[in-house]
């Protein structure tokens, strides 16, 4: 496991993302991410410009100059937004964004510490065990309830 410390702007909000399939673009990913679930991100964007970090380091993969997401998606699609909000898909998200920048409380982090694989398969492991957890105790393991 090895964590780095990255440009938001080099992190790539996966176009292939298990919350909405394989879309085109990072921009139709960022837009899916909205039409999917509104409220939540524009609460966890919040959230970001309030306290001005995120605590939970994104998972990624190096391709080419810049890193797919694979863990993270909304956090990191949040923060390029509050970096700079005409990347949003719509007018209405552009005025919250802006809002939330101009009236953050901290300041909006351009690097974020970030968890790097370069084995697919180990991504998968991971994703896998964050998002199902175990599935079964181990024989002789003791449960945790």
């Amino acid at each position: 496991m090895a964590y780095e410390d990255l440009a938001v702007v080099d992190l790539r909000v996966n176009q292939a993302n298990d919350r909405h399939g394989e879309v085109g673009s990072e921009d139709l990913a960022v837009a899916e991410l909205f039409r999917l679930h509104d409220v939540q991100m524009r609460n966890l964007a919040a959230d970001i410009a309030e306290v001005g970090a995120v605590y939970d380091p994104p998972l990624v993969m190096p391709a080419d100059d810049s890193f797919i997401v694979f863990d993270g998606n909304r956090r990191i699609t949040c923060l390029k937004l509050l970096l700079d909000p005409a990347r949003t898909p719509t007018a209405d998200l552009r005025v919250h964004f802006t809002r939330l920048r101009d009236e953050a409380r901290e300041v909006v982090p351009d690097r974020l510490t970030c968890q790097v694989e370069r084995d697919r398969n180990l991504i998968d492991s991971i994703l896998f065990r964050r998002h199902t957890g175990s599935q079964r105790a181990r024989r002789g393991a003791a449960r945790l309830e």
